[in-house]
């Protein structure tokens, strides 16, 4: 009967570091520190409102629409610039860009986004911003728009 007890009560104290462990992880990364992790692998995804206040405060921000032309035509973001996802040069066409500069990677609802936004960390580019909830979400946020 021992043994049992020394089983369990060994499986609940296990289960329990582990738990603290992981919810003292997830508490001590501050703001400060996501935006360095950012920083330093040049990748982060951002929400709507997030994105909205980035495009108003960077004015050096270059804008990446990675939807379909049928989509850009249908309205977009104001100053993006199309590189749609599909096409069969779209990573050449990345490779062509300045990885210096800071984007800001959108499509329609946040997969082709962040897939583009991937890509980019893996080539190099050191500042990517991923609006992970796409194109609608920030026209009805107030986004400028063309």
């Amino acid at each position: 009967m021992k043994p049992i007890y020394l089983l369990f009560a060994a499986t609940f104290i296990f289960a329990s570091c582990t738990q603290s462990s992981n919810a003292t992880e997830k508490t001590e990364l501050l703001p400060s520190d996501q935006t360095r992790n950012a920083t330093e692998n040049g990748l982060k995804t951002i929400r709507t409102a997030e994105a909205k206040t980035l495009l108003a405060q960077r004015k050096d921000l270059v804008i990446l629409d990675v939807r379909t032309p049928q989509e850009y035509a249908g309205g977009h973001l104001k100053n993006a610039m199309l590189l749609n996802k599909n096409d069969l040069d779209f990573e050449a066409k990345l490779k062509a860009l300045d990885k210096e500069k800071t984007y800001l990677v959108y499509c329609a609802v946040g997969g082709r986004s962040g897939q583009a936004a991937k890509m980019m960390q893996e080539m190099g580019f050191r500042n990517i911003y991923d609006a992970t909830e796409g194109f609608n979400p920030l026209k009805d946020a107030g986004a400028a728009v063309e």
